[in-house]
């Protein structure tokens, strides 16, 4: 198996039954392309199905693997015809270059490689798309890594692109990440989708992988389209079990559930944030010693001036009751995006040299949004980071815990670019906040919206999705006191808070969030910094 080809064979047992899911071949589909046949177990199974199509094209940039193909598909019948074309399918026009004899109604089936083009580039492989936009993503998803792709999405794309006016029926094997970047593209970009569904794979079972899979079929049409995709759990399924599909920009994995939960799913008044980005972990991030001093990744402690560093939670840190949490800091040096460094030479010069023996590790940052940037720029950086509360989440962890964080010595507390934090400018609030964050309709309307293999559950795109003001309205009054007073206890070390006053915020905050403006709630914290 060549890694850099991301190449998975397909094992014939799994070909010959996702095939007659399809239903009979022949008659829907006279001709039937696989785009990466590899050894050719789909084109051998189409051909061997009840009712074969007339023409088969595969496409295959593996000299051997074509031979193979080749050999396995020489014995049909000449009524049949199968051409291997020993090519790149990224160099191939699928409009113009294969070579067609029949007409009809066309098929697309297979199995994509599985490999991402960061995994790609790292391996140095010249098996990559042409240097594009492929997902057609704004400047700033495009500049911040947003645009990495799997190898077998660019297949899928460039399918849809070069195929779409014949009105293809294209089923593919792929990673269920990849499938949901396939079925958000189409939504997207608009295009017309006449029937769907997906059927989840036992990737280990029939591929030793570790990851979510499935088989996705997509018919391109040109009428209505539903945007709702069936799941079914099996092959063999005839229900489905779930229906997903794309909503308020946010592609949900329950739109069933949803639909019962209007209330609480539309759009935030509030606006989270993310946190911190450096990309300098070794010298930005520090970890609390026994002797009550901080080391940095490099097991040097760094000799700066107090006024810049700050409290720090990661990701990692918010499964973990308080109490349990590391002792951690980061080296801040802007208040707020693009503001100049350079006067930390005056104003810090410990920090400045530090940062300045140390600039090696800024110059290997990679992402476009620190060129032309400051020395030693962040981001995801404003007033935001300096409240003195907030309600924060990590987005890599499932299922999801919501966790209201204060000050440490005074000092506000900020996050690392794992988590997302609603700013607050009260304990009351946050502890409000998150208790609605944590309250079982919240619950149910983030599993009905994200995906459990997912690499990172939680993005700021599903927490906007979020209406806590009709949370607050709809929850168990009783149940909610009670999980603010926890949150107040256990995340804050704080105690005393009435019932009447939490009742209080509570009202209040669901004024201000059923405000067409959606209310201030203080979000003008200045930050906590001597001059």
């Amino acid at each position: 198996m060549r890694r850099d080809l991301g190449d998975f064979q397909t094992p014939p047992e799994l070909a010959a039954a996702l095939v007659r899911r399809l239903g009979p071949i022949g008659a829907r589909w006279p001709r039937v392309l696989e785009p990466t046949c590899g050894r050719g177990a789909f084109l051998e199974a189409v051909l061997s199905a009840p009712d074969p199509p007339r023409e088969v094209v595969g496409v295959e940039i593996q000299a051997s693997h074509g031979a193979e193909a080749r050999a396995r598909l020489a014995d049909r019948p000449a009524i049949h015809r199968a051409t291997i074309l020993h090519a790149d399918l990224f160099e191939l026009d699928l409009r113009a270059d294969l070579p067609w004899i029949e007409h009809g109604p066309l098929l697309v089936v297979g199995n994509p490689p599985w490999i991402t083009s960061a995994e790609l580039g790292r391996l140095g492989s010249d098996n990559l798309p042409p240097k594009r936009n492929v997902k057609g993503l704004s400047g700033f998803d495009a500049r911040t890594g947003a645009a990495n792709f799997d190898l077998g999405e660019a297949v899928w794309l460039k399918l849809i692109d070069e195929l779409a006016d014949q009105t293809p029926t294209i089923a593919l094997l792929c990673k269920t990440s990849v499938a949901r970047a396939v079925l958000q593209h189409l939504h997207r970009t608009g295009r017309r989708v006449a029937d769907a569904e997906l059927i989840e794979i036992d990737a280990r079972r029939w591929f030793s992988a570790s990851v979510g899979a499935c088989f996705l079929k997509l018919s391109l049409g040109t009428g209505e389209t539903t945007g709702r995709v069936a799941v079914f759990d099996a092959i063999e399924a005839t229900r489905p079990r779930r229906t997903m599909g794309s909503v308020r920009s946010v592609f949900a994995s329950d739109l069933d559930a949803l639909d019962t939960l209007d209330f609480a799913f539309g759009r935030s008044l509030l606006c989270w944030r993310q946190g911190v980005k450096h990309d300098a972990a070794p010298v930005m991030e520090l970890i609390g010693t026994a002797d009550g001093t901080f080391r940095n990744g490099l097991g040097e402690e760094p000799l700066v001036e107090p006024s810049f560093l700050y409290p720090l939670v990661k990701g990692a840190d918010l499964i973990r009751p308080a109490r349990e949490r590391p002792r951690r800091a980061m080296i801040v040096t802007q208040e707020k995006l693009g503001a100049e460094t350079r006067d930390l030479a005056d104003r810090a010069p410990r920090l400045w040299a530090y940062l300045q023996a140390r600039a090696a590790w800024f110059d290997k940052r990679r992402s476009s949004i620190y060129k032309a940037a400051p020395p030693f720029a962040l981001f995801g950086i404003g007033p935001y980071t300096f409240a003195p509360y907030k309600a924060a989440v990590a987005g890599l962890h499932r299922p999801s815990r919501f966790r209201a964080v204060g000050p440490v010595d005074g000092r506000p507390t900020v996050f690392d670019d794992t988590c997302y934090i609603l700013p607050c400018q009260s304990a009351l609030e946050a502890a409000v906040l998150t208790a609605a964050c944590n309250d079982p309709i919240t619950r149910e309307v983030l599993r009905a919206l994200t995906f459990a293999d997912a690499k990172r559950p939680v993005t700021k795109a599903v927490l906007q999705t979020i209406d806590l003001g009709g949370v607050l309205e709809r929850t168990d009054a009783s149940a909610l006191v009670d999980r603010v007073d926890e949150v107040l206890r256990d995340d804050l070390g704080l105690e005393g808070e009435t019932g009447d006053a939490i009742k209080a915020e509570v009202e209040r905050l669901i004024t201000l969030l059923s405000l067409a403006d959606g209310g201030k709630l203080g979000r003008t914290a200045s930050p906590d910094r001597p001059a």
